[in-house]
């Protein structure tokens, strides 16, 4: 009687970005060497190879808080019912979008980029590692008091605060309430102000008061009218790019369905983690993209 295989999913070092880091695993070994609180989660073999138990959420949070600390020198903490992100595929997130901003966008390695986090976690990953390793500045947004408290704070004990703002939002917002708020755009016009000046010519010095002088001059839960037209001569973008890890379940249940339907698919390689507010959101992915594509229409202007 033959015994059915169990199937296991493929390793995709292969797909990763090509300057992804990850594309060689880290390993286990050195961390568990340098990190104590690591070492727990760690078993050894017989040739002394050390294994990670991915089916453990702690596992998980050990490894990924430690290899941000040990390869982009960040200090982050992650509550234990929160997702835990896992870094190769954030890594190739935002190569993905360097390249994009790079060949698509024309943008200089010099220029000062200014981007958007749509539901940014506890950990608040994706603007941690931008601002450390790429150099840029990012809009962080979140629903949940408990994520916005660690975000926030994950920020200020990584001194990123110049680079990173933290904005509480309620449960309907994506982008407006964000890409139009007057005390955003003014932070972020300063900080493409400040390195651009020495590039632009005199005459734009007309446009540079005047888009100064209306944000000065509007409240911060009102857009700025300079921004919002389709004028491309005298608009000034204030964002370059928008990003977001969305919500894929519309309920509970949802959950639930979607794990029965993927026993032909193989077991995953690591537990799942996160509460549900992380995993949910009303009418599911579909009516979140919906609504950030309607939004991104309306404020493209704003954004590269």
């Amino acid at each position: 009687m033959s015994v059915k295989e169990k199937k296991v999913p493929p390793k995709l070092n292969k797909y990763m970005h090509a300057r992804n880091p990850y594309r060689t695993p880290p390993s286990f070994k050195k961390l568990a060497s340098v990190y104590p609180e690591f070492r727990p989660y760690c078993s050894y073999d017989v040739g002394g190879k050390v294994h990670l138990n991915f089916k453990d959420p702690k596992a998980l949070r050990a490894l990924t808080t430690c290899l941000l600390h040990q390869d982009f020198d960040l200090k982050v903490t992650i509550p234990d019912d929160r997702l835990v992100p896992t870094l190769p595929l954030r890594l190739n997130y935002l190569l993905w979008i360097e390249d994009l901003l790079m060949h698509a966008a024309h943008c200089e390695t010099s220029d000062v980029i200014v981007g958007v986090d749509i539901g940014t976690g506890a950990s608040c990953v994706y603007p941690l590692l931008a601002a450390r390793k790429l150099g840029w500045n990012l809009v962080a947004t979140e629903t949940d008091n408990i994520n916005f408290t660690a975000a926030t704070t994950n920020v200020n004990n990584n001194d990123l605060q110049d680079n990173i703002i933290v904005k509480k939002v309620d449960d309907k917002t994506v982008l407006q309430g964000v890409l139009d708020d007057a005390d955003i755009q003014k932070q972020m016009y300063l900080k493409k102000k400040e390195v651009n000046d020495n590039n632009d010519d005199d005459d734009d010095d007309d446009d540079d008061d005047e888009v100064m002088s209306e944000l000065n001059n509007t409240p911060s839960d009102t857009p700025c009218k300079h921004t919002d037209g389709d004028d491309n001569k005298s608009m000034k973008y204030m964002f370059d790019f928008t990003m977001c890890n969305p919500p894929f379940f519309s309920s509970e249940e949802e959950t639930d369905s979607m794990k029965k339907s993927k026993k032909q698919r193989g077991e995953p390689i690591s537990s799942p983690t996160g509460c549900i507010h992380e995993k949910v959101t009303t009418g599911g992915e579909v009516t979140f993209i919906t609504q950030m594509v309607e939004e991104s229409h309306k404020f493209k202007s704003k954004v590269r």
